[in-house]
């Protein structure tokens, strides 16, 4: 499902759950999150990011990092990014899942 236009003017500080996921990221994952995050701050995500809606919430999103691992995050009404999980599809997804419970 494709998202409607996705203003995103930032992002909340991280929880530590969220950051303890990124500390276990190489540096090569660590680096494409940052880059991902940049480009959904500047809205010009780089083709085959694959930025999409979830069907668990209204406001839940997840845009590709590579080919296996997701970044999930959801955007409050005032355009603030709150990261969820990151990590493999399945993983990142089923973190996702429990926060929305």
């Amino acid at each position: 499902m494709q998202p409607r236009q996705l203003r995103v003017t930032g992002f909340a500080e991280p929880s530590r759950k969220f950051a303890r996921m990124v500390r276990r990221l190489d540096k090569r994952m660590k680096e494409e999150l940052k880059r991902v995050i940049d480009e959904l701050c500047t809205g010009e995500l780089t083709p085959g990011r694959n930025l999409e809606q979830l069907h668990l919430d209204n406001g839940l999103y997840s845009v590709r990092l590579n080919r296996n691992f997701r970044f999930v995050f959801h955007v409050r009404e005032n355009g603030v990014g709150v990261a969820i999980a990151v990590g493999p599809h399945d993983s990142a997804y089923e973190v996702a899942a429990r926060a929305q419970r």
